[in-house]
């Protein structure tokens, strides 16, 4: 079941998954391991796109848009 409380969670998670990407490509420039690092943070930008994409369809549903407007925002 969709709430808002999930739908933040999932919001929170893609915020969080790209800015440790950024911090890991950070880290990438400046150490000696760039390419497993710089690989590590694609991944990590990449799985924040997909679970805010994952988050809007569910979002956008017929059955779940009506659940999620009386959230408070």
């Amino acid at each position: 079941m969709t709430t808002c409380t999930t739908m933040r969670s999932a919001v929170m998670l893609s915020a969080g998954l790209f800015l440790a990407g950024s911090l890991m490509l950070a880290f990438a420039e400046f150490t000696g391991w760039a390419v497993p690092a710089s690989q590590l943070a694609l991944l990590l930008v990449l799985g924040a796109a997909v679970t805010l994409v994952v988050a809007v369809l569910i979002a956008l549903w017929p059955g779940n848009a009506r659940r999620l407007t009386e959230c408070l925002h």
